[in-house]
């Protein structure tokens, strides 16, 4: 068989085989002027015709050669009938000089994109082959990926409203050179394609050579292993998401919860909370420091993870939240005031503060509506009336049932919400009382007659505000 009927047999395959284009469907192929997509835009223009239009990305990063290129592909077209369209994108100014690479690759979508709306195409056909596909699993098991990234390049995948196909994934870079010699197909060729300081190239010319002497055949084998593995990872995604919608997990999960799960399912909803604050992917030994942290349990205890979101543990959950919010949300706010008769609101509780066995059924009623009582305390009266409620500090202590004990080891167990909003209580000779525990030995044991209740509630909205 010639490498052309080669070619078009494994085009038509992979078309079929993952469904790749539907009846009526528009076709957008990204045309490079390099031989992968010089052979594509012919493979799908023998097949769909009419049907298919040329796209060319001037990157303008390589001068007068990116210039011939773009005028080539132009040229190509018009000589063959082909609908053919082109933009240029400075991505050296685009990227300010730091992640090119990447700049080029989502200003070239943004373009595709675009493109696909204003000719009315549902398909944007790429030229990645086989030999791309075993380049990239090579590639992505030396930086450690996990089951997701040892699929290696999907054969199509959703792209905003659109999708990218890969009609040549299952051809080699042999056979579509054989395809181009045939046909007597001119292309451009990238001179940085041959230089090795660049990791793919050196895994395209120097390590799949030595593979294909263990077998010849290992772009065919590796794409095959692709296909399981991306069975494997689908119904393991699905089973992610199941827990994921069942538990209605956000940014936010029970820790008892994420622990039981198995940690193939683990890693994919901590996936999932990191991305709903950010928008972004974790690598492996993130999830590994996520892990300890899990295991840790302890309340306050956080870890940064990249685009400076934090990681913390709170109240027996996992939550993923940007930096400046955790700060909203978790840090304590300085405050000092005299404890009111009546009712008295804070940013997080509230306080009742009357003489005992004094008629406060109403608001103590109305307040619950919004808040928990929390604790409550019995306090003379020449104490109760010259309280200070105000902001912990650091190294407070206080005496009560006949032992010294430090603020910071009462809380310790407590959530770093209550952390936050957690007051203490102080009358001139210091802290007298910190809900919910007990108040100082010399005020408890005062036997004065007119004794004041003072009732502490905290409240449970998530953003820790009241109105």
């Amino acid at each position: 068989m010639s490498f052309t009927e080669t070619v078009l047999q494994k085009a038509r395959e992979a078309i079929e085989k993952f469904a790749l284009i539907e009846n009526g469907d528009r076709i957008l192929v990204g045309f490079s002027g390099g031989a992968d997509s010089t052979v594509l835009l012919c493979v799908m223009h023998s097949l769909f015709s009419e049907r298919v239009c040329a796209f060319h990305v001037n990157h303008m990063l390589r001068g007068a050669d990116a210039d011939a290129d773009e005028e080539f592909c132009r040229e190509f077209c018009k000589s063959r009938n082909i609908p053919f369209s082109g933009v240029r994108i400075d991505v050296a100014a685009l990227s300010h000089g730091t992640g090119v690479e990447e700049a080029a690759r989502n200003a070239r979508y943004a373009a595709l994109d675009a493109e696909c709306k204003r000719i009315d195409a549902r398909k944007i056909a790429l030229a990645h082959t086989a030999s791309d596909n075993i380049e990239t699993v090579i590639f992505n098991l030396s930086r450690g990926a996990s089951l997701s990234g040892l699929r290696g390049i999907p054969p199509k995948r959703a792209q905003g409203e659109f999708e990218v196909i890969r009609p040549l994934i299952l051809c080699t870079r042999e056979e579509i050179e054989g395809y181009a010699s045939e046909n007597s197909l001119a292309y451009c060729t990238d001179k940085t394609n041959s230089d090795t300081d660049y990791t793919r190239n050196f895994i395209r010319h120097k390590i799949i050579p030595l593979i294909k002497e263990i077998n010849p055949n290992a772009e065919a084998r590796v794409s095959s292993a692709g296909e399981k593995l991306s069975r494997d990872e689908s119904f393991i995604a699905d089973a992610a998401k199941s827990f994921i919608v069942k538990n209605n997990v956000s940014n936010t999960c029970g820790i008892r919860a994420l622990k039981e799960l198995h940690p193939a399912l683990r890693s994919r909803v901590i996936a999932h909370m990191y991305g709903t604050v950010c928008g972004e992917m974790l690598e492996s030994k993130h999830f590994e420091s996520i892990d300890e942290l899990l295991e840790s349990g302890k309340n306050g205890a956080r870890i940064m993870m990249p685009k400076d979101v934090c990681a913390i543990i709170s109240d027996g959950e996992l939550s993923f939240v940007h930096e400046k919010e955790y700060a909203r949300l978790f840090e304590k706010k300085v405050f000092s005031q005299k404890v009111a008769l009546g009712v008295s609101h804070f940013d997080g509780f509230s306080l009742v503060l009357c003489q005992k066995g004094s008629a406060k059924g109403d608001i103590v009623s109305s307040l619950s509506e919004k808040a928990s009582l929390r604790a409550k305390a019995y306090i003379p009266e020449s104490t109760a009336l010259s309280l200070t409620v105000r902001t912990r500090e650091s190294g407070e202590k206080y005496v009560f049932g006949g032992m010294t004990r430090t603020l910071k080891k009462l809380l310790s167990g407590e959530s770093e919400k209550a952390k936050k909003i957690r007051p203490v209580f102080c009358d001139e000779q210091g802290v007298v009382w910190l809900p919910p525990f007990r108040i100082r030995d010399d005020v408890y044991n005062n036997r004065e007659t007119t004794v004041y209740e003072l009732n502490y509630f905290e409240y449970q909205q998530k953003d820790d505000s009241y109105e």
